[in-house]
């Protein structure tokens, strides 16, 4: 009996090995949302790198794999790598696809040119605009001639969309090198604290965990300690931050934390507004009749009111 093992690390994400073509095992991960990778030579869980393993989709794998015969063990680590890690390996998984796209996208091109020059070189030898002449000792020729420049024209086509496609693809990826957009980073960071003060209230003493009207458990001095995540939460809190402070030292974002009531504002480099009331992460903005809240980040220009001294 073929001995099977999924295995999940915040590295290399849930993998299987063991598995083999034709070994009755692709109807079960397919069936699991798994996907095989050629470059990895394994059969794998989509987006589960640098993620805590989905158990529910582990052990329904291994459900349906033992049902089909196998033996399955299951070896999950959880530990989660720091992000400054993280972020330069997402980085150099960037680099390296747009890298592959644009060979393969240069490949298509040669091959368009190809088939172009191909049916080109046919076309030449056709005086412009003779018609095929039905009956006449040419006429079978002809349309071969004719016939090959349509498929040469058809497969340069063809070349030239994968090309473009493979380009777009490429383009896409090489967003994910690039340092992040300051707005990005001030998005991440506000779910980043909400999901860590959700936490830490679930931490506090006297909090319960209902379902309904009835209370399941109720959080005691003794129970109170920090979980994994949120010491990954501060983890990644403090690294955002930092990456947050380098954009407003660059001059790429604007430090607002002394705006108040009575500035002026530009948003996204629009109109100036007024500020009519600071809060920690929004403003409220009028200009006339009309009253609007943007975002800290979202402020390009900052200038003191008419009243400031």
């Amino acid at each position: 009996m073929t001995t099977l093992t999924i295995t999940h690390t915040h590295t290399e994400g849930t993998l299987i090995d063991g598995t083999s073509r034709g070994d009755g095992s692709a109807d079960a991960l397919k069936a699991n949302r798994w996907r095989w990778s050629r470059n990895l030579g394994s059969w794998y869980i989509p987006s589960s790198r640098d993620h805590d393993a989905r158990g529910w989709q582990i052990e329904a794998t291994a459900r349906q794999l033992r049902e089909a015969g196998f033996e399955v063990e299951i070896e999950v680590d959880n530990t989660a790598r720091p992000t400054a890690e993280v972020e330069a390996d997402k980085a150099a998984r960037a680099a390296d696809r747009a890298a592959a796209l644009d060979a393969k996208a240069a490949r298509h091109q040669s091959t368009a040119d190809a088939h172009h020059a191909a049916a080109d070189q046919i076309a030449s030898g056709i005086p412009f605009g003779q018609p095929i002449l039905v009956g006449h000792h040419s006429e079978a020729r002809a349309r071969r001639d004719a016939a090959k420049i349509h498929t040469n024209m058809r497969k340069a086509i063809d070349a030239g969309e994968a090309a473009r496609e493979a380009e777009r693809k490429a383009n896409a990826a090489r967003v994910n090198t690039r340092p992040e957009h300051p707005s990005t980073t001030a998005n991440r960071l506000d779910k980043l604290h909400a999901e860590l003060r959700k936490l830490e209230r679930q931490q506090q003493p006297g909090y319960t965990v209902a379902s309904g009207p009835t209370v399941i458990a109720e959080v005691s001095h003794e129970d109170i300690a920090d979980t994994p995540r949120m010491e990954q939460l501060r983890e990644q809190i403090a690294y955002w931050e930092g990456v947050r402070a380098q954009q407003i030292a660059d001059g790429k974002v604007l430090d607002t934390s002394t705006a108040k009531a009575g500035d002026l504002v530009q948003v996204r480099g629009g109109t100036w507004w007024r500020i009519k009331r600071a809060n920690t992460k929004t403003l409220t903005l009028e200009s006339g009749h009309c009253s609007i809240r943007a975002q800290r980040h979202q402020v390009t220009a900052l200038r003191p009111g008419p009243d400031a001294d």
